[in-house]
């Protein structure tokens, strides 16, 4: 008898951003220089691939319960760029080529065409800190810094953000998202989702807005004595203040987390410790501190983007009668008379420890749309919804 078992290891599967590596490749000198020469090119470029991460495969063969093959492969399929040779020399019968090289992961879904527009919710950030954004007055940095991600995520014109940065979910930011439940669902999320026909909840909290140095210290005590000339306004300019927040995305049907990761940066605080400078205004940018948030928060953005990207498009059901179905998606979503969808049912099922999931079941059947309103749109079927017991919040579903 033959087993055939395969194991799969993905070493790296979160985006990162690109990096810049130096390897040296080698390859023996067996036959021709030119030949030799670019075999060290490729294991070079084989290794600077591999530092952006790597999937492992494993195949096994055994016939008798002997192992009859046993192989083990590596791949990377991340992108590079600017390869640069730093240098190539020859020596115990190896020819080695040293490179530079910008290395970029692959997209988690980059085969996706789905292209349609995701209604996204982005509630207001939490201050963990409040007393941190008396420098500079930056208190408006709850509202005002998710109204950029807001305003960015429309421009790009994959996702349509809706406004909803006066909306808290976290009582306490500082315990951000330990309002969850024990299955990392947060369920303020599912009625804000409800409430504003979105798909997806973005949120966040600002951890630290703190000089450097002071970070922690909510008293005031034991700082620097920079912080007391502060204080005096008598400050001392071009010190580094710290930026440190924490960004949730949530699927807006059950409150699972579908991502999360604390982003941090620092620049140079050269304004006068009594100058009012809110958050995102011409003069917040403007400063050194300013230009390094600004690109922290186009990281987030980047990463928000793909990872909903990978997403599929999905919408809820508000009326079902007969062979037609109003569906909770605005025009803005980038649907079309003629589109079609999938149906699923939803429903609830508990696992081993009576704990809640979401489920979508396939109803196997497809959607037509035939009109589309400014805040709904009308599909019609071949059956009718009393037929498939399709009803009021079940969902379709674009992959």
């Amino acid at each position: 008898m033959r087993i055939l078992s395969v194991m799969f290891i993905a070493l790296c599967s979160l985006p990162v951003a690109a990096l810049t590596v130096e390897v040296t490749g080698e390859a023996p000198l067996t036959g021709a220089v030119s030949y030799a020469r670019e075999q060290a090119l490729q294991d070079a470029m084989r290794q600077a691939s591999l530092r952006a991460g790597a999937q492992v495969s494993s195949t096994q063969l055994m016939s008798d319960g002997v192992v009859k093959q046993d192989d083990v492969q590596v791949r990377s399929h991340a992108q590079l760029k600017n390869i640069e040779v730093l240098w190539e020399d020859q020596s115990g019968g190896l020819y080695q080529v040293a490179i530079r090289a910008d290395v970029s992961p692959q997209a988690m879904c980059p085969a996706s065409t789905q292209r349609y527009r995701k209604a996204v919710a982005v509630a207001g950030f939490g201050l963990a800190r409040p007393q941190q954004a008396t420098l500079g007055q930056l208190q408006n940095i709850e509202q005002d810094l998710p109204r950029v991600l807001v305003n960015t995520l429309n421009n790009r014109g994959a996702i349509h953000a809706l406004d909803a940065t006066r909306t808290s979910l976290y009582q306490d930011p500082r315990r951000a998202p330990s309002m969850e439940t024990a299955q990392q669902r947060l369920t303020t999320s599912v009625a804000l989702a409800t409430q504003l026909g979105a798909q997806y909840v973005v949120s966040g909290v600002v951890r630290d807005l703190a000089m450097m140095g002071e970070a922690g210290n909510d008293s005031g005590r034991n700082r620097g004595s920079d912080s007391w000339l502060d204080l005096l306004g008598l400050e001392s300019n071009n010190r580094d203040r710290q930026f440190v927040m924490d960004v949730f995305v949530h699927d807006g049907l059950s409150g699972a987390m579908l991502f999360q990761r604390s982003y941090s940066a620092h620049g140079a605080w050269d304004r006068p410790a009594r100058e009012r400078v809110p958050f995102a205004s011409p003069h917040f940018w403007q400063t050194p501190y300013g230009t390094e948030v600004r690109e922290l928060l186009s990281g987030v953005v980047d990463d928000v983007d793909e990872v909903l990207r990978c997403q599929p498009f999905m919408a809820r059901i508000v009326k079902a009668k007969g062979n037609r179905l109003h569906i909770e998606a605005s025009a803005g979503a980038g649907i079309r008379p003629g589109d079609k969808f999938q149906v699923y049912r939803t429903g609830t099922f508990y696992n081993l420890d009576l704990e809640p999931r979401t489920e979508l079941s396939d109803m196997a059947t497809e959607i037509v749309i035939k009109q589309v309103q400014p805040q709904f749109v009308v599909a019609e079927m071949k059956l009718t919804a009393e037929h498939l017991a399709i009803q009021r919040d079940d969902m379709v579903i674009a992959w």
